[in-house]
């Protein structure tokens, strides 16, 4: 077909398939970068915390003696202290299941007003603004704030000493799990506000106008035609604030009390003064197990939701 074209003095022509896999290799060389990383940064990483998860710690070091022990001790404790770990997990998972909900609680209405409620792009770029400014500050700069707050000489404390309230069960949140609670709330609700308000904000309004014209209620549109379709954002979010609240351990370290302890605070114990590297390797080796589950229940929930 070219040696045709050359004949009569037309250009050659590039065949399309070879077109498409120029095209397929462009697109496999953008890739490599990424898998490059994914491989360095998590991969690695995440094989060398297993194996060694595998190892036995010693009184000079660790032993590369592998075995099962530390998975044991994980799940079925010892004869000495029992077992610890799977409880601090289970409260970790409660604590985590608990900021989840009351992050949803406060993200969703404050999404659906950005989205629907206010009209003036002005407004709703200030309020945009607002929701994001708290990411701006250190992590630890906000959970030592709630520090403050909660403490016997903060504005909590001078707001129940004004309104009667100083010798109620109010006035000891500090150190307690209610204090972790509402400070990861606090913390990961704006996590929580930007992924509902991302889908929300694609949802035509005319769904909304029409459900109106049809003699819809609002409660009834907002219940069965806004909360369906919002559903992928909201299952998004409370994974991302699921697995960073169940997994967070400034938060506890700050304002948890004794019995608080969560399950990354004894990750950082293993790691940290008692210094057996293995079981902090298999104790963080579970949890990213149970996350993974997690992502993975909730990638499924969210394809059933596109169905």
């Amino acid at each position: 077909m070219s040696d045709a074209a050359a004949q009569v003095g037309l250009p050659p022509v590039t065949p399309e398939v070879d077109h498409k896999e120029g095209k397929g290799r462009g697109r496999a060389f953008l890739g490599i970068p990424v898998v490059g990383w994914m491989f360095l940064f998590f991969a690695i990483p995440y094989t060398l915390l297993f194996l060694q998860s595998l190892w036995k710690p010693t009184a000079f070091g660790v032993s590369h003696n592998w075995n099962l022990e530390n998975y044991k001790l994980v799940f079925f404790g010892d004869a000495l202290s029992g077992n610890i770990y799977i409880p601090t997990l289970l409260r970790s998972l409660k604590v985590g299941a608990l900021v989840t909900i009351f992050a949803t609680t406060l993200a969703f209405p404050i999404a659906y007003l950005l989205a629907f409620k206010i009209r003036n792009s002005r407004t709703r770029l200030v309020l945009y603004v607002l929701v994001i400014v708290p990411l701006w500050a250190s992590y630890l700069l906000r959970a030592y704030a709630w520090k403050v707050i909660l403490g016997q000489n903060g504005l909590f404390a001078s707001v129940l000493d004004q309104v009667g309230l100083a010798n109620t069960f109010l006035s000891n949140l500090l150190y307690s799990q209610s204090a972790v609670v509402i400070t990861m709330t606090h913390i990961f609700t704006p996590f929580m506000i930007l992924t509902i308000y991302a889908v929300l904000e694609r949802l035509p309004p005319s769904l909304i106008e029409a459900s109106k014209d049809l003699g819809v209620g609002r409660f009834k549109t907002f219940f069965t035609l806004v909360v369906p379709l919002a559903l992928p954002g909201v299952i998004a979010g409370a994974t991302f604030t699921m697995g960073l609240s169940t997994g967070d351990f400034v938060a506890p370290q700050l304002v948890g009390g004794p019995h608080d302890v969560m399950i990354a605070n004894q990750v950082y114990s293993q790691f940290g003064a008692t210094n057996n590297w293995p079981l902090g390797s298999a104790i963080a080796f579970v949890l990213l197990g149970f996350v993974a589950i997690l992502v993975a229940l909730s990638t499924q929930a969210e394809r059933r939701e596109q169905l």
